[in-house]
């Protein structure tokens, strides 16, 4: 499976939670592009071929309103959730999805 990127808004023990489960994840405090705008994270991710998980709704506008170029988004809804029923969530749809899937997984 392709790498995960992590931006930001991603709690770092579920970053931690999903290496522990064998994934490939960077993050936007290892990969120091803290602080960069939304667009600049999603093209990094796209440039790198890697799935960006996030909490933020900000980049559904990205990808679906101005159709931008993505290497796949795996949209997480963060309220009322605890660290580990995140990292089962996207665990489990990780374990499931494609290696070709480039689309945008609402969790």
């Amino acid at each position: 499976m392709r790498p995960i990127y992590c931006d930001e808004s991603i709690w770092i023990p579920v970053a931690d939670g999903l290496r522990n489960r064998g994934w490939v994840v960077h993050t936007a405090r290892d990969e120091d592009t803290l602080g960069e705008p939304d667009r600049e994270q999603l093209r990094y991710a796209t440039d790198r071929d890697w799935i960006l998980l996030t909490f933020d709704d900000d980049f559904l506008s990205l990808v679906e309103g101005e159709g931008l170029e993505h290497a796949g988004v795996i949209y997480v809804r963060q309220a009322g959730r605890r660290i580990g029923e995140v990292v089962k969530q996207v665990d489990s749809h990780l374990e499931s999805r494609r290696e070709s899937d480039r689309g945008v997984q609402y969790l």
